[in-house]
């Protein structure tokens, strides 16, 4: 591969090693990894969701993400109730301390809060704008979706 195809598959790369690297430190703060602080802020902005849309929703494997879960829940961060509409199904949601867990990790003290936030400063609303738009469509063309 070369060229610009090479230069996106990088850039991208290169981006989301950045963001979870930022993760990472915000995630040790509080004492949980960075894909259980992921885990746990999918939750937060998502209650009441079965495992396996989970799993979907963070593009990651049933097995991962249930390994993931069933340290949280021993850690006291998330709970698994069984589904009122399916039996079969398991629910999860936060407990307070989950709650607390990412307000923390996210809260003034963040990294990726505040880097977030001079990208926010340094680059104008219509150029993020531009930007969103733009990722999206590349991910909808790799993932055949276009």
């Amino acid at each position: 591969m070369e060229g610009i195809s090479r230069d996106i598959m990088y850039a991208v790369f290169r981006t989301q090693k950045a963001l979870y690297r930022l993760i990472r430190e915000d995630a040790a703060r509080v004492g949980v990894t960075e894909v259980q602080l992921i885990v746990l802020y999918t939750l937060l902005k998502k209650e009441h969701i079965r495992l396996n849309d989970l799993a979907e929703k963070l593009n990651l494997s049933n097995s991962n993400v249930s390994g993931t879960v069933d340290r949280l829940v021993g850690a006291g961060l998330v709970v698994r109730e069984p589904s009122k509409q399916d039996r079969r199904a398991v629910i999860l949601s936060l407990t307070e301390k989950g709650k607390e867990t990412v307000s923390e990790a996210f809260g003034e003290q963040s990294v990726l809060r505040r880097r977030l936030g001079r990208i926010q400063e340094l680059v104008s609303p219509e150029e993020i704008e531009q930007f969103l738009h733009l990722h999206e469509k590349i991910k909808a063309i790799l993932l055949g979706e276009e």
